[in-house]
């Protein structure tokens, strides 16, 4: 779509039924065109992230008046708007997805030390969820571990992270965790 300007929105709010209905109904009065959106719920606080573009008239600031004017007294939009420029550089695809998952005992830092072992050995995270049940701290990553060549020296920094660390993070190529991990319906 030519003369149109991408846009890259976040909303956080407290969470109630209609909220998803309410902010795409103003993106689409906007002739905004969706092209990827992330959305969760944490602790009974909504939030979203939309990438999405719009006719060149549009600008950040009616986006942001119009999503804010959305949110309702009881649960106001707070609202964030990042013009997307056209020499900002086009993210590269990952190559390969594994999945890494994590757990271990709840503890302060948890995230950040294995979010540290991901930079340490060059692993992009590409997408992140967390929770806690029963004590146990667990992590689903989606991750970009690079070249293809470099999968045994990350097994071996994951078996040593592993001893040292008391946690357990799995690595699995995202074809095989979806193979072994999806319900099938009949």
């Amino acid at each position: 779509m030519t003369g149109r300007q991408q846009f890259l929105i976040s909303v956080l709010a407290r969470d109630r039924v209609g909220i998803i209905h309410d902010i795409t109904r103003v993106i689409r009065d906007m002739e905004g065109d969706l092209a990827d959106t992330r959305q969760q719920v944490l602790q009974g606080y909504f939030s979203m992230i939309l990438f999405a573009s719009f006719p060149a008239a549009v600008t950040a600031g009616t986006i942001r008046r119009q999503l804010v004017e959305a949110g309702r007294e009881d649960a106001p939009f707070e609202v964030s708007v990042r013009p997307v420029r056209k020499e900002d550089p086009e993210p590269a695809p990952a190559a390969d997805t594994y999945v890494l998952t994590a757990r271990g005992q709840d503890r302060i830092g948890f995230l950040a030390t294995v979010a540290g072992f991901c930079a340490r050995n060059r692993i992009n995270i590409l997408d992140l969820s967390t929770m806690v049940s029963d004590g146990s701290y667990v992590m689903i990553l989606l991750v970009d571990p690079g070249p293809a060549g470099r999968m045994e020296t990350i097994r071996a920094a994951i078996k040593e992270f592993n001893r040292e660390n008391d946690l357990s993070l799995v690595l699995q190529h995202h074809d095989i965790f979806r193979a072994t991990n999806e319900i099938r319906m009949l």
